[in-house]
């Protein structure tokens, strides 16, 4: 699922430990907004649908480089990237939160956009803020859809004063070793994640240990890159 370039980035320690907790997805609510808010550079999420297929999800946010051409929008994000990304010519625009959708001839160069499509298909829709406008926000329903207990895996790059490199597991705990999980995930793929020994744990919400994770249990790793995961929420007895 790697996609090349793209590196992923959390939210500070401080920021993840004052999280609430955990509410309808795999993630505390506040966690899972911030994670792909307006902090957001860029995402790849693979989820898992009812029917077993996998889609990857690519989530851009950036400043619209120039007007909508040749089936494509231009970002420049917030890492200095310029990125393309296909757009459908019917593709419905969000525009200042307005419900009433615009067509993407209205985008105009300066704009704040975010974009999200499936795989290397053109994006259907767009949301887009004019200067001096709150960030787009994504819907409502983006949240549960890729943060929700569908979730795969994810890589997703924040950048604010800092930058935190982070990757996201999601599966059922096939073993637990002494400084490490094995995670079954949701496309069959096993991973074994190195734990750091001051991982902060949340079981069924509350704060635990990592001696109190079971085979069985379903869990959310959160690592810095190649660093021990520093995060773990999960579930069951």
């Amino acid at each position: 699922m790697t996609r090349q370039g793209l590196k992923i980035a959390v939210l500070a320690c401080a920021v993840v430990l004052a999280a609430p907790a955990l509410g309808a997805g795999v993630l505390p609510a506040a966690m899972s907004a911030n994670l792909i808010g307006p902090k957001m550079v860029r995402a790849e999420i693979l989820v898992v649908k009812g029917d077993g297929t996998t889609p990857d999800w690519r989530l851009d946010r950036g400043k619209l480089a120039k007007r909508y051409a040749a089936g494509s929008l231009i970002l420049l994000e917030r890492d200095g990237t310029t990125t393309t990304i296909k757009v459908a010519s019917s593709a419905r625009v969000i525009l200042n939160g307005n419900p009433k959708p615009v067509g993407v001839r209205r985008l105009r160069a300066g704009m704040q956009i975010a974009v999200a499509h499936v795989n290397d298909l053109p994006a259907d829709h767009a949301y887009a803020a004019t200067a001096g406008k709150p960030a787009p926000k994504w819907p409502a329903s983006t949240v549960p859809q890729l943060l929700g207990n569908k979730l795969v895996r994810g890589e997703i790059y924040l950048q604010d004063t800092t930058k935190h490199d982070y990757r996201l597991d999601h599966g059922r705990i096939k073993q637990v070793g002494l400084t490490n999980l094995v995670l079954h995930e949701g496309d069959g793929t096993d991973v074994t994640i190195d734990v750091s020994p001051t991982a902060h744990v949340k079981l069924n919400s509350q704060n635990a240990s990592f001696l109190q994770l079971r085979k069985g249990m379903m869990a959310t790793t959160i690592r810095d890159f190649d660093k021990p995961a520093e995060q773990i929420f999960a579930n069951g007895k």
